[in-house]
Formats: structure tokens, C-alpha cells, sequence
């Protein structure tokens, strides 16, 4: 072993490699420890046990896939938004082809609660990230919104519409930007 030393970035790094190359499944300690140049040891330094690392690895994962951090709604409409959210997201999957139906898969096999309650928090902070973005748009006609219709609810559609698209690897936007134009502007 050439590299003794290591971060916990680095190894995540190496096995978001091995998801984009080979998928979720490919992953196990001997071949990140191999890909890493460190002992096992390492790996388990930083991951107790193989759960640990699938579930920080799919964070991981989704982290680069929708890249949240980079996208900044301040000076763009909420529909610009969403196809820029779309681009990063169809981008993302062509790097990690496959991995909404292996990670959901994954995510049923193993029952894995701590993977679920990450993924829920991404989510949380994605349906945030709209809402921010919805609330800077001075475009949006507010009388758009009432009781029966409100800003929290049409995130909720536009998130389903994009896993949706994303299953169907479709990242046409037209419609979907077209309804949103027609529903609030």
C-alpha cells in the first residue's frame, strides 16, 4: 500500500467513480479499498460497516447528481429555474446512468432507514431551494395561489414530475414549463 493516508472525501470520490462506471451494485470495501490504495482498515476508519458507506455514498451521489449548491435562483425566473434544475439533473444521470431504479431498489432490498431519512432530507432542501425560488420571482401572479392551491403544493407536483421524467430518462421541460407559465404568470 502506497497511500497510507487518506480523507473520507477521497474514498467517497473513488466510489462515486465506481457507481458512474460500473453502478451501486459494484461497490464493496476490498475494491474502494483497492481503487484507493489503502488497507481495509482505512476504509472502515471512516465507515463502520458497508451500510454506512452505501448510505453516504448514495448521499453522495445525490449531492453530485443535482449539485443544489451550484444553482443559484437570485437572478432567473422560477421557470428558468426548473430547466436549469433539469439540465443539472439530466447532466447528473448521464453520469451515474441507472441509478433512480438500482438506488431504489437498493433502498427496498435492505430496508435501509438511515438511507430513506437522508434521501428525505435532500429532497426537504430541494422543495426549500423552490420555494426560495418561487418567492424571488416578482413575475408570479400571487393571486395564482389561494387555500385549494398553494406555492408548497405545486412544488411537491413539479418534484414528482421530475422523478417521473427522470425514470422515463425524458428531459423534455416544455410541457411541464409550459403548464407552470399558464398556471401562476
Amino acid at each position: 500500500m502506497a497511500n497510507p493516508i487518506t480523507s473520507k472525501e477521497s474514498i467517497l470520490k473513488v466510489a462515486r467513480e465506481i457507481v458512474s462506471k460500473e453502478g451501486l451494485k459494484a461497490l464493496n470495501i476490498r475494491k474502494i479499498a483497492r481503487e484507493c490504495d489503502i488497507a481495509i482498515g482505512s476504509v472502515y476508519y471512516y465507515f463502520p460497516s458497508k451500510d454506512e458507506l452505501m448510505i453516504e455514498v448514495i448521499e453522495s451521489v445525490w449531492e453530485d447528481i443535482f449539485r443544489i449548491e451550484e444553482m443559484d435562483s437570485q437572478d432567473i425566473s422560477f421557470v428558468d429555474f426548473i430547466e436549469k434544475i433539469f439540465n443539472h439533473t439530466e447532466e447528473g444521470i448521464k453520469k451515474y446512468p441507472n441509478f433512480f431504479s438500482i438506488h431504489s431498489l437498493t433502498f427496498k432490498a435492505q430496508n435501509m432507514n438511515k438511507a430513506k431519512d437522508s434521501m428525505t432530507k435532500f429532497i426537504d432542501k430541494f422543495k426549500e431551494n423552490l420555494l426560495i425560488s418561487i418567492e424571488r420571482d416578482e413575475s408570479i401572479n400571487q393571486n395564482a395561489f389561494n387555500s385549494d392551491f398553494t406555492k408548497e403544493q405545486l412544488i411537491e407536483f413539479i418534484l414528482s414530475a421530475l422523478m417521473s421524467l427522470v425514470l422515463q430518462k425524458n428531459y423534455d421541460t416544455k410541457t411541464l414549463t409550459y403548464m407552470i407559465k399558464k398556471t401562476i404568470y
